[in-house]
């Protein structure tokens, strides 16, 4: 591992880096379970894997929301020098970043799965559209976290605007509308999914419309905000209790509901929804709890977490690659999904990494795909 500046180091939080090592790996554990797996047709030791991955792997996500929003907003944004800065050195490089990674798989794909490779295509995929009826051969069928990309974005660009809004906004009206946020897209849908359990219809349409508010993507976006800027220390114990006491709820849930009527609501398993409604506090719990490990007495942990932490952002965008040319070769098939899933997972993290840090080693492509300054 390369000498990293201990100037910079010394300005991290440690705990921050490591969580976001954390929410790598436990997106990498989501992805690696392999595709169609169904409930029915698993082992009772396979079904308990199987809810594990699912349920604790979606805490990644939201974790790097949170991470986001704790960076991002609570910032000096009051003059258009600062505003000016932002956008140049911030946004602009993240949607340069996606369009070539969004070039890449086109060109990945079409040389492995021979997927067409068109002009009208491309623009397709690099402005996110979407046909009418569906496409079946659109790149979120194939990227499945390529939804990330203009939620992120879409956030980025409102930072300045969210930043001086809440800046000059009482902390109580604050919560108060956030708390009318959440109980339309967490509340509402955790409702729907209870309900789809006991064989009930839910509700499909929300009466208030948040996508101006970036729906659920800014509920954890905000979250990271509300966290940083709380002035409220929770007992580390208390934090660590509530995190795992819920990790464990979202588990239960998760295995419970493979054996529920919610299948024929959604034609498949459940596929732990970032709506509902527990993740939020169990992910808010571990990044408050990670917040509060500024830097450790361990000069060697302190840049091992900072340079891991600055490679999982590429991780997370090239893993599907080595996912895709896994199931192009066919290599693990026949293996039960207990070995399937494991095998998957330490492949998606090995060679994310090792991609990663190749591409860590160019500066040019450091900053331009990974977003490394």
């Amino acid at each position: 591992m390369e000498q990293i500046d201990r100037t910079k180091v010394s300005k991290r939080i440690v705990g921050l880096d490591l969580i976001r090592v954390i929410a790598i790996f436990l997106v990498l554990l989501s992805h690696a379970i392999p595709a169609n797996t169904h409930p029915n047709t698993l082992s009772v030791g396979g079904q308990i894997i199987n809810a594990t991955f699912v349920s604790i792997g979606h805490l990644g996500v939201p974790i790097f929301f949170m991470l986001s929003g704790y960076f991002l907003i609570d910032r000096d944004y009051e003059t258009t020098s600062a505003i000016n800065w932002f956008y140049r050195h911030k946004v602009a490089p993240m949607a340069i970043c996606f369009v070539l990674w969004i070039s890449i798989y086109q060109l990945f794909l079409w040389g492995v799965l021979h997927r067409s490779l068109t002009l009208m295509g491309w623009l397709e995929d690099l402005l996110f559209f979407s046909r009418q009826g569906g496409n079946p051969n659109g790149l979120g069928i194939y990227i499945w976290n390529a939804w990330f990309m203009p939620a992120i974005l879409g956030l980025y660009l409102a930072v300045p605007f969210i930043s001086r809004a809440v800046y000059h906004f009482p902390r109580r009206g604050l919560w108060w509308i956030y708390l009318l946020v959440v109980s339309q897209t967490m509340v509402m849908p955790t409702a729907t999914l209870l309900l789809n359990a006991f064989g009930k219809p839910g509700f499909s349409i929300s009466q208030l419309d948040l996508s101006y508010f970036g729906g659920i993507s800014a509920t954890y976006f905000f979250a990271g905000y509300l966290i940083k800027t709380s002035q409220r220390q929770w007992s580390k114990w208390l934090l660590m209790i509530s995190g795992v006491t819920l990790a464990v709820a979202i588990w239960l849930t998760q295995y419970q509901f493979q054996f529920t009527d919610y299948a024929k609501y959604t034609g498949g398993q459940l596929e732990m929804p970032y709506q509902f409604l527990l993740l939020l506090p169990c992910a808010a719990a571990f990044v408050q709890l990670a917040a509060r490990w500024h830097q450790s007495t361990h000069q060697w942990l302190n840049q091992g977490m900072a340079y891991l932490s600055g490679l999982s952002f590429g991780v997370f965008l090239c893993h599907r690659l080595i996912s895709i040319a896994l199931d192009k070769t066919g290599w693990l098939t026949g293996q039960s999904l207990t070995k399937q899933t494991l095998l998957n997972m330490l492949i998606l993290l090995a060679g994310g990494y090792l991609i990663a840090m190749i591409i860590h080693k160019i500066p040019w492509l450091d900053r331009w795909l990974l977003l490394n300054h």
